[in-house]
């Protein structure tokens, strides 16, 4: 018997080469046959996929439920109706990310990163080598697979960044930087440059690389996206991903009438306001600025009177958006690939989470739909080469003996119908199924995750490209 068949879907599992009708027999949590017929009175549960497509479980590897003030207590629940069934939390904090895995869980797998922000969890913009060794432990014992550093909201000096990536890359730690330093702190493009120099050989994830190709610097963005793809496709130790929104988002909070975060200040540049809490409110009455509003198991974005509302009701403390994504850029990020070719930005993502823009499956389909990705391709960047980079290889697959993680797409709407994790089923049809949250993480934080009555799971980055080698084509 089998704990659940899927039936009569389109399978596309482009690592086992398939692309046709098959159903799919999962026990154990575990894909256990994929055959073009499966008797349907050998499932426990039944789940008729007639006219969806089946994917390898969507794994986006940027998403915030911390980070974003109460906002986070949606951001499990959004990302499941998304059809997303894999995630990494880029930042934490630590707290928050469990605060939420524990109390608002919908079945899902997530990775989490620590936070590193001056002030904070470390002294200030240039800790010593020692300092962040302490840190960078600290972290893997708490239950994170390594650290982000914020390089664009709270950077730091050159030196210490370069440290960081270091001394994380010592201990086999991940290591993921939204550009930015004291030096060149705006995460513009003479940052994106600044930071593949930082990485100096050393193995990198170089988040939301579309952030950084806005035309701020060399006036076309399709300029400094070309040339973005240029040093990525010379500098195989950078990983990355790129999103489809054209929103950006970023924390909002205030202080002394000024925005805490160098984001803020890089958005607002953009529309033509001045970079302060006065800007600020300007952009958000004018609808250039929109404020991320918690309404129970979603958030919305507001502008206007009724954001500014917000925005004062939460004593500015919320994340903002921004219309600031040029849709060349998205585009071409999405699609391009090296001489050899792979793609040359590793993956597709969201930044999302909290913040409403988890669109993987809604564009990236898109761009199926036009041509302009096979369904293979789709899959590559959305499940295979995620699951790669982190070393985890029983998923970005649908395989015997792979984890049954499994994404069901509308083709009408273009939309997730349903997500399963593990075997069960977490959502269907825009309603959360799913309960609680298994957390993949290192040997080190096995102990820290279960204290918190969570689920865990061995990642093993050393075996997986970010520390075994991305493969030469």
């Amino acid at each position: 018997m089998f704990d659940l068949i899927i039936k009569n879907g389109t399978v596309i599992d482009p690592e086992n080469k398939i692309h046709g009708q098959r159903d799919i027999g999962i026990d154990g949590g575990k894909v256990v046959e994929v055959a073009e017929e499966i008797n349907t009175n050998k499932g426990i549960k039944v789940l008729d996929a007639k006219g969806k497509t089946i994917v390898p479980g969507i794994i986006d590897m940027h998403v915030h439920t911390g980070f974003t003030g109460k906002g986070g207590q949606a951001a499990m629940s959004m990302l499941a109706r998304a059809g997303t069934v894999t995630a990494m939390d880029c930042g934490g904090p630590l707290h928050e990310f469990y605060d939420f895995s524990i109390n608002n869980g919908t079945g899902m797998n997530m990775i989490c990163l620590q936070m590193i922000r001056p002030g904070w969890n470390i002294s200030g913009i240039a800790p010593t080598k020692t300092e962040i060794s302490e840190l960078i432990d600290k972290s893997l014992d708490e239950g994170a697979i390594g650290m982000k550093l914020l390089g664009g909201h709270y950077p730091m000096t050159p030196e210490a960044t370069q440290r960081v990536v270091e001394v994380a890359n010592h201990k086999k730690a991940y290591v993921a930087f939204h550009v930015g330093t004291t030096k060149n702190g705006v995460g513009n493009f003479n940052s994106f440059k600044d930071a593949v120099d930082i990485a100096k050989g050393f193995s990198m994830d170089l988040v939301h690389v579309n952030s950084y190709c806005r035309g701020q610097v060399l006036g076309d963005p399709i300029e400094e996206t070309l040339e973005a793809l240029r040093i990525l496709e010379d500098n195989p130790n950078i990983f990355s991903e790129s999103y489809l929104s054209v929103f950006s988002g970023t924390p909002a909070k205030c202080s002394d009438g000024m925005p805490e975060s160098n984001g803020v200040k890089n958005s607002l540049s953009m529309g033509g306001y001045e970079g302060t809490e006065k800007g600020l409110r300007q952009a958000i009455l004018d609808g250039w600025a929109s404020v991320v509003c918690h309404v129970g198991n979603d958030n919305l974005r507001l502008t206007g009177k009724e954001g500014i509302e917000y925005f004062d009701k939460e004593g500015t403390d919320v994340t903002c958006t921004f219309p600031v994504t040029p849709a060349s850029t998205r585009f071409l990020l999405a699609t391009q690939k090296a001489k050899s070719g792979r793609f040359i930005v590793d993956a597709i993502s969201t930044d999302g989470g909290s913040i409403p823009r988890n669109f993987i499956v809604e564009k990236g389909t898109a761009l199926v739909r036009m041509d302009m990705l096979t369904w293979e391709e789709f899959v590559t960047k959305t499940s295979i080469n995620p699951a790669k980079i982190f070393g985890l290889k029983d998923k970005g697959h649908l395989g015997v003996g792979a984890d049954a993680d499994i994404t069901i797409l509308d083709g009408t709407s273009g939309r997730a119908y349903g997500a399963v994790c593990s075997g069960n089923i977490i959502m269907l049809d825009g309603v959360v199924l799913g309960k609680g949250t298994t957390v993949l993480t290192t040997e080190l934080g096995v102990n820290a995750v279960k204290k918190r009555g969570l689920k865990a799971k061995v990642v093993d980055l050393e075996s997986g490209w970010f520390y075994g080698g991305r493969p030469r084509i």
